[in-house]
């Protein structure tokens, strides 16, 4: 039988490097793109396997909607000669709305791409001027508007939330233009890379509430995902749930066989790699299945079932005692008033 996989696919380049970003990026380089792009095809070949049926695709970063319409054909094409389609397999890619013009969606829609991540982190000048994106709200709002007009239907914003520059009444009216457009799923970040104090985490407190509380016409399905009935996102419900993953490019992670890895993160010594038939892997971690299934599954809001915590019973019983853990029918989840501590509880099973 075979076996469906996802394939998450880094495009590291950027036209600049955002303060709050964890992700390995490069400058964005012409030629750079080009040999970058021909290891990432190479890499896929050497991961071809007849036993895989990818359900799922996914082009994170990085700004991969910099790619030229080529680079969405080719890597789109390999992946078809290497691997077998299910039929319904989810494609995304993620976007600043800055790259997104009707002929760059018309591409996408060509190369197969269904679902657009749209990385607006916000509809406030104020907080874009503090994030130093690089759009405008009415880039955004083009972008959006675009996008849903060009039937792309499945789609995701990025919230930023926690900046300084932000209270209830601005969250207010970034999640106003959500329900104006009626956009099926929403992502909401805390802010991370500043530095932590007793004021900045009050208020990421408050306003991550605030945030569950503005979207309960959604269902909040994991620590920062909300969406309308069935638009979960598929692919990140893999990592969730346990379930395997392709990693190809420049520091991607994967999992495959109860094993997690994750691909050299230096340019030169990824090419390199690839150059020499080699697959590029960095670090190879085989974390406790048990323990791996309880520290991904609690991010989802659902939980994970009891029977997972049959060697971590003491750690349940105090968490549960602690109220950190709730029952919810035969799952255990994180309750949803100390998610914010969802760190300090996942470090009792690692």
């Amino acid at each position: 039988m075979k076996k469906k996989i996802g394939i998450y696919i880094h495009i590291p380049f950027c036209k600049q490097h955002c303060f709050y970003c964890h992700f390995v990026t490069v400058p964005f380089e012409s030629q750079l793109v080009d040999d970058y792009l021909n290891s990432v095809i190479k890499e896929i070949q050497l991961k071809s396997n007849s036993g895989y049926v990818i359900d799922s695709i996914y082009l994170g970063g990085g700004s991969p909607s910099l790619l030229e319409a080529k680079h969405f054909f080719s890597l789109m094409e390999s992946i078809l000669k290497c691997f077998r389609l299910a039929s319904n397999t989810e494609v995304s890619i993620e976007c600043n709305p800055e790259d997104i013009t009707i002929e760059k969606l018309r591409v996408l829609k060509k190369a197969g791409f269904n679902r657009l991540s749209i990385g607006i982190q916000s509809f406030i000048e104020g907080d874009l001027k503090y994030l130093q994106r690089g759009h405008s709200v009415n880039q955004s709002l083009e972008a959006v508007s675009s996008a849903l007009e060009f039937s792309f239907s499945n789609l995701n914003v990025d919230f930023i939330i926690g900046l300084p520059t932000q209270n209830e009444k601005s969250l207010d009216l970034n999640f106003s233009h959500i329900e104006r457009f009626n956009i099926p799923h929403v992502s909401c970040y805390l802010l991370e890379n500043v530095l932590p104090s007793r004021s900045s985490e009050e208020s990421q407190y408050i306003l991550y509430n605030f945030t569950r509380k503005r979207l309960k016409a959604f269902i909040h399905y994991e620590v920062s995902n909300f969406c309308r009935p069935g638009f979960e996102c598929s692919h990140n419900l893999k990592y969730w749930k346990n379930q395997d993953y392709i990693g190809i490019g420049l520091a991607a992670s994967g999992y495959e066989n109860e094993t997690d890895y994750q691909n050299l993160d230096q340019m030169d010594l990824y090419i390199d790699s690839i150059s020499q038939n080699k697959l590029p892997v960095k670090e190879v971690n085989t974390l406790n299945p048990v323990n791996r299934k309880i520290v991904a599954g609690l991010r989802l809001l659902e939980g994970v079932s009891l029977s997972s915590f049959q060697y971590h019973k003491k750690e349940l019983e105090f968490l549960l005692t602690e109220n950190l853990l709730i029952k919810v029918g035969k799952k255990i989840a994180v309750n949803p008033e100390k998610i914010l501590l969802l760190n300090e509880i996942l470090a009792y099973f690692i």
